[in-house]
């Protein structure tokens, strides 16, 4: 059995899912492929991860937490890859994503395993969205290839975030911005 883990995602306004959702099709034409698809996974950035919370707690403090925070840009301006199968976008981090990443770790650092606090301490995080999840290095590769065809910069916008949990991946709240 997968581990069920609980992750904080930021997710995005119509517009960028398009582009998003635009250069996904374009791997799942060519390699016939889309775990984000199949597993019903939205696009969107994840801030933080947690193996157990208390949902209730959890809930509350981020209410607080996230009543101040408003809609904000990101500038997607390249593709990268994780682990030769995980292929992702990778926008500026900016002070906003900074200054939240720096909240929420604030916030439920009582929440956070040793073992992810290497991945998303401050200063140690790479904020990305993944594209494509799930290949064999030759797909990858191939991968690779399309997105630097299609792939130009761009602006996005966060408008929400969300409390997941994973495998399958579940929606517990959302917080529009």
């Amino acid at each position: 059995m997968k581990n069920k883990m609980y992750h904080l995602a930021l997710y995005f306004d119509e517009k960028t899912n398009q582009k998003l959702s635009f250069l996904s099709e374009q791997i799942k034409e060519k390699l016939h492929q889309n775990y984000l698809e199949k597993h019903h996974i939205p696009f969107h950035l994840t801030i933080a991860t947690y193996k157990e919370i208390e949902e209730k707690k959890f809930i509350e403090q981020a209410n607080q937490l996230f009543t101040k925070e408003t809609c904000q840009e990101l500038y997607f301006v390249s593709i990268g890859c994780f682990q030769k199968s995980t292929l992702y976008l990778l926008p500026i981090y900016n002070e906003f994503l900074n200054q939240l990443i720096l909240k929420v770790h604030h916030t439920f650092d009582e929440y956070v395993s040793i073992s992810q606090k290497n991945r998303y301490l401050p200063y140690h995080f790479v904020p990305h969205v993944s594209i494509s999840r799930k290949l064999n290095e030759q797909q990858t590769n191939q991968a690779f290839k399309i997105l630097n065809h299609y792939f130009e910069p761009f602006y996005g916008k966060v408008t929400k975030i969300a409390l997941v949990k994973t495998n399958p991946y579940q929606e517990i709240k959302i917080w529009n911005l």
